[in-house]
């Protein structure tokens, strides 16, 4: 199946993924507000990770370094919400 247009769909996975990552760190409106957001985050991440991998082979120039720069952030991402929010909430 042929995708219309994948730059599109990379925008919107990462633009998600990072409000995630956004409400999750920095939240506190609501008590365990962060701890779903979080787990959320880690699957739109792990999505994100890997529609971003498959594009890279395929992209040329600067985009290729935005492409590697949206493989690289999902991981990080996903492990600073890890550390800073799943692992208190379990250990609390």
């Amino acid at each position: 199946m042929k995708q219309n247009n994948p730059k599109k769909w990379r925008i919107i996975s990462g633009i998600v993924g990072f409000g995630f990552f956004i409400i999750a760190n920095f939240s506190n409106i609501f008590l365990g507000l962060n701890v779903l957001a979080g787990s959320i985050q880690l699957i739109v991440n792990a999505f994100v990770f890997i529609a971003w991998i498959k594009a890279y082979p395929r992209c040329y120039g600067f985009e290729k370094f935005v492409t590697f720069m949206g493989v690289v952030f999902p991981p990080v991402m996903a492990t600073i919400t890890i550390w800073r929010v799943l692992l208190p909430a379990i250990l609390n």
